[in-house]
């Protein structure tokens, strides 16, 4: 099963990263502009969360950008997961 969650997350991560360019790939196609619709979610750069320590200081940072395109491409990813995934 541990095995299985690994490969879970490589076919959701690779869902997101073809989500992420099917949407900058639409985005001047007026017809399929709604596909890359989304926000922007999370502890942006610009002005991270920090830890600041007598001898270290740590700054956290993360952004997660969800559209249209990478929702549907994740789904998909998730059901080609239940379909080829299994033993």
């Amino acid at each position: 099963m541990r095995g299985r969650t690994w490969l879970l997350a490589l076919f959701l991560m690779a869902g997101a990263v073809i989500g992420l360019l099917v949407g900058e790939m639409t985005r001047s196609l007026p017809a399929l502009r709604w596909l890359s619709f989304g926000r922007d979610f999370g502890v942006s750069p610009e002005s991270p969360l920090v830890l600041e320590l007598v001898v270290l200081r740590l700054k956290f940072g993360l952004t997660l950008h969800l559209s249209v395109s990478v929702i549907l491409c994740m789904g998909a990813a998730g059901l080609l997961y239940r379909r080829f995934g299994k033993k």
